[in-house]
C-alpha cells in the first residue's frame, strides 16, 4: 500500500512524523482534519504504509499518544507499547528519516435500523489489505485485524 493508493481511498496527509534522539516527534501539518472524530489513519514512510489505525476521539488525541508511548517505549520506560514496537518505529524512522500521516473521516452507513460510524469497519479492511499486499516485517500493527 503506498501514497496513491491513500489517496484513493480518500486520506490526505495531516502530519509528519520522525524520531529525534529517542522522542517520536508528530508534527501536525492539517489542524483541521486532525480534529474529527471516528476516523481513520496510516502513517506512511518511505513509500510503504507502516501502520494503521482508528480514532473515536479527536485524532490529535490519538497522535499525542503515539508520541507519549512510543516515545517511552523508545527509551526503555513503562509504556502501552512493546519494546519489540519500539525497535520497529526506530527501524521505520531512523535518524534524519521521516514519515506522512493520513487520515479521513470514517463514513457513515445507512441501514433500515438507522445511520452509523463504519470507521472500525474500515480500519479492518485496509489492515486486511496491507498485510494482504506488503511483506509483514515492516508493519507496526501488532495484529492481521482491528
Amino acid at each position: 500500500m503506498n501514497a496513491s493508493k491513500l489517496i484513493k481511498y480518500g486520506l490526505v496527509p495531516v502530519a509528519r512524523v520522525r524520531i529525534v534522539d529517542r522522542n517520536l516527534i508528530i508534527d501536525i501539518t492539517d489542524p483541521k482534519t486532525v480534529k474529527l472524530e471516528m476516523c481513520i489513519y496510516a502513517f506512511l514512510i518511505e513509500g510503504k504504509v507502516y501502520r494503521i489505525g482508528s480514532s473515536k476521539a479527536p485524532l490529535e488525541n490519538r497522535l499525542k499518544d503515539y508520541e507519549r508511548d512510543i516515545s517511552h517505549a523508545l527509551k526503555k520506560e513503562k509504556s502501552p507499547a512493546p519494546l519489540e514496537e519500539a525497535k520497529k518505529w526506530r527501524k521505520a524512522l531512523p535518524p534524519g528519516s521521516s514519515g506522512v500521516i493520513y487520515a479521513r473521516q470514517g463514513t457513515m452507513v445507512k441501514t433500515p435500523i438507522g445511520e452509523f460510524p463504519a470507521y472500525l469497519d474500515e480500519e479492518s479492511v485496509l489492515i486486511g489489505k496491507l498485510f494482504a499486499e506488503e511483506p509483514h516485517d515492516h508493519v507496526l500493527n501488532r495484529n492481521k485485524h482491528r
